[in-house]
């Protein structure tokens, strides 16, 4: 029987601009699509829900398709997570695994829902950020315009919406990214993320300008340039504004110790620019290719083992899906795709 695939990619969330919301809209934010890590899976229509995958994600996605499975009516799947990536590291794995699996259970019996659709019913960041839905849908170096103010206090009767992407561009092939996950750390999310906005007073006037004027007047440009070194001057600064606003309920610019010492360490090895994507505990670098290799190599000796170590480049493309079959005898792990397409 054919079956289904969808493989898409992590994004690290770069910051969120307006804090203070006197303008009538809150958050907003930049983000980047990344080619590593990535999740992929495949589904099969089945009379049941049967997911195959890691122990720790498997209990996670059975949630997530139950929820398709109840709205659409369908009977079930057999579908297997091939790879995915941390949950609650900055990655965005719940908005990437969520619409994968949405995409994937839907097309395998025939509906074609739009990926909005898919994100309302299982309200993936329609709250906050519209990066991660973009990074699905569309790849790149994206820029979303938050969301109406009145929302953040559950005001009025806006619809959901996830918030509109402003900006999209492509990242350049020629820049690396290193990311360092720590292991064994307290992850905010859920509920505590959510505990965690409301405990703090809005952003200073002057600090949301100076974020919004940082990612127009220097972080674009640069990025339409490819002067890496202004990029990741302007993303660093972001970093430390932003993070020195969280720091009550995150415990400093930072989430972590590991994550601030790594932070220091990608900058003294050659790192453009460092920060923290999302809470964290993910560091990212910022180099060039002649750098890329110290930067990975000085981050896996500080990690010693207690954390996760990738070399990543932008990925300016949305998620890649399409039909597939598996050739006689060889595991479902291997498939042979044809018809493959991007959304």
């Amino acid at each position: 029987m054919p079956i289904f695939r969808v493989k898409t990619s992590a994004r690290l969330h770069l910051g969120q601009l307006d804090l203070n919301g006197s303008m009538g809209r809150l958050y907003g934010g930049i983000g980047l699509a990344v080619d590593r890590p990535c999740l992929e899976i495949s589904a099969q229509p089945d009379k049941d829900l049967n997911i195959a995958g890691p122990e720790e994600e498997v209990d996670r996605a059975l949630a997530i398709a139950r929820q398709y499975c109840r709205h659409y009516g369908l009977p079930g799947a057999k579908i297997q997570i091939a790879s995915s990536f941390p949950a609650h590291s900055g990655l965005g794995s719940g908005t990437q695994l969520s619409l994968a699996l949405g995409l994937a259970l839907t097309r395998v019996y025939g509906l074609q829902p739009a990926i909005m659709e898919l994100a309302r019913l299982t309200d993936r960041e329609g709250s906050r950020s519209g990066i991660g839905v973009a990074v699905f849908t569309r790849g790149g170096f994206l820029v979303d315009g938050g969301m109406p103010a009145a929302r953040r206090n559950g005001a009025g009767e806006t619809p959901f919406q996830v918030p509109p992407v402003v900006a999209c561009l492509p990242f350049p092939r020629e820049w690396g990214i290193v990311l360092a996950t720590p292991h064994k750390q307290e992850r905010i999310s859920g509920s505590k993320e959510k505990l965690a906005f409301q405990s703090l007073p809005p952003m200073a006037e002057e600090l949301s300008g100076r974020l919004c004027r940082l990612v127009l007047m220097k972080v674009l440009p640069a990025l339409v340039e490819k002067n890496l070194a202004l990029f990741g001057e302007g993303v660093t600064e972001m970093q430390q504004i932003i993070g020195s606003y969280f720091a009550p309920v995150q415990g400093g610019v930072f989430a972590t110790r590991e994550g601030a010492e790594l932070a220091e360490l990608l900058l003294s090895a050659g790192a453009a620019g460092v920060g923290q994507s999302s809470w964290g505990p993910t560091v990212y670098g910022f180099a060039s290719e002649e750098k890329l290799a110290i930067l990975e190599k000085a981050a896996r000796s500080y990690l010693s083992g207690r954390g996760d170590v990738w070399v990543a480049r932008g990925r300016n493309q949305g998620a890649s899906w399409g039909w597939c079959k598996v050739a006689e005898k060889e595991s479902n792990s291997r498939f042979e795709y044809y018809g493959a397409t991007k959304i």
